[in-house]
């Protein structure tokens, strides 16, 4: 007799993109002979000073040496620019990690009983939201304005907190909008919850290792009692499926328990890869820049010829900008999608709050993005024509 599998419960509190997989509006421009432009996803760029390094180690083993990823973490602690300055004990207060999704909804099975409540901004990255469902716990969502440029109302978040808050998710720099915050924001956050028990998860994903200027929360006096900050080598340096965390004590032993459970153990070739990267951090850092700043002038100057509002941060790999047309985001994507191949992501997969806004990629060649950019001014228009290439 065949089981009948139903999905449980929780699963269905999990957001879903609002666009779908598209699948077969793909082979509608398949057979239109459209080349597909992606500006939706991010996708991790190797630096070029790396890339000779990672092909000479990569055949060295997959295997994992635990003699080499402890190597790791005093290499973050003793080097990485956010982290170096704070003293951190490298075997208590750093884990190395998947990512920051992965992590994210361990720290929420590790710290959320049924019924505990979390929060996640809106506008936002939805793994947040994700991770506390599959916890059972009660995704509650905190609103950041384009009034106050996305950034916390600490007093607001502050005003009634639900006695139940075990877990408050931030994210700057912001994606999607770009915003960031200074020291001083993070010491009245942080003051701000003294006297709550609560746990700040800091996704510090744009925090580049190489970066001097920029700092997370840990920077606050005393911050690792209350902070847990959440790394990602793959938006900073361009390596898939690597991060660490970093800060209170009790949570990274409970980080590293979870990871022993599952069985993750970050291979040697990945390990090799992010010592050398931190040891070229600084020169990685500034090609880095470099490039995202020519890809975000090329596509903000195309996009103010359109009249589009446009908030931009040279750290993340993104531009947030909001079309000049009376319509939601969800349809506005899916008509630029249909008509001309270039995928975007909708506002509204970030939130609420993400309403009537695109995000659009910066990973992509200029060359791309320039093709991506003349289709979009031809073809957005709904009484515009579909999109064919030249014969």
């Amino acid at each position: 007799m065949k089981i009948i599998v139903n999905k449980a419960d929780r699963l269905w509190k999990i957001p879903q993109s609002v666009l779908g997989s598209m699948r077969f509006t793909q082979k509608r421009l398949v057979a239109r002979h459209v080349d597909l432009i992606d500006l939706e996803s991010f996708i991790p760029e190797l630096p070029d000073n790396l890339e000779s390094f990672v092909n000479d180690i990569c055949p060295s083993g997959m295997m994992s040496d635990p003699q080499l990823t402890a190597k790791l973490t005093e290499k973050i602690a003793s080097h990485h620019f956010s982290i170096k300055s704070l003293g951190l004990d490298p075997e208590s207060e750093i884990v190395i990690t998947p990512g920051i999704r992965a992590t994210a909804i361990m720290l929420s099975l590790g710290l959320l009983n049924p019924g505990d409540a979390a929060a996640y901004p809106d506008p936002g990255m939805q793994y947040f939201r994700t991770a506390i469902c599959l916890a059972d716990g009660v995704p509650r969502k905190y609103t950041l304005l384009e009034s106050n440029d996305y950034i916390i109302n600490i007093s607001s978040l502050m005003a009634a907190p639900h006695k139940k808050l075990k877990l408050l998710y931030i994210n700057y720099p912001h994606n999607p909008s770009g915003a960031t915050v200074d020291y001083y924001f993070y010491r009245e956050l942080i003051k701000g919850l003294h006297s709550a028990n609560i746990l700040i998860a800091a996704d510090c994903a744009y925090i580049y290792p190489g970066n001097p200027d920029l700092t997370g929360p840990l920077q606050v006096k005393n911050a690792s009692s209350k902070v847990v900050e959440l790394h990602s080598f793959a938006t900073t340096l361009g390596l898939p499926g690597l991060g660490f965390a970093v800060g209170h004590k009790d949570v990274i032993a409970i980080l590293k328990s979870l990871f022993s459970a599952q069985g993750f153990a970050p291979s040697n070739c990945a390990t090799s890869w992010a010592i050398a990267a931190l040891d070229h951090q600084e020169e990685a850092f500034q090609r880095r820049m470099d490039t995202l700043k020519k890809r975000r002038e090329l596509v903000c100057e195309e996009l103010k010829k359109l009249g589009w509002q446009i908030k931009s941060n040279r750290l993340i790999p993104f531009i947030w900008t909001k079309p000049n047309v009376r319509t939601a985001s969800a349809p506005f994507a899916r008509r630029l999608f249909v008509k001309a191949g270039v995928k975007v992501a909708p506002g509204a997969d970030f939130g609420e709050g993400g309403e009537g806004w695109l995000r659009i990629s910066l990973c992509l060649n200029e060359a791309i993005l320039s093709e991506a950019l003349k289709r979009l001014s031809e073809h957005s228009k709904i009484w515009q024509r579909k999109f064919r290439p030249e014969e």
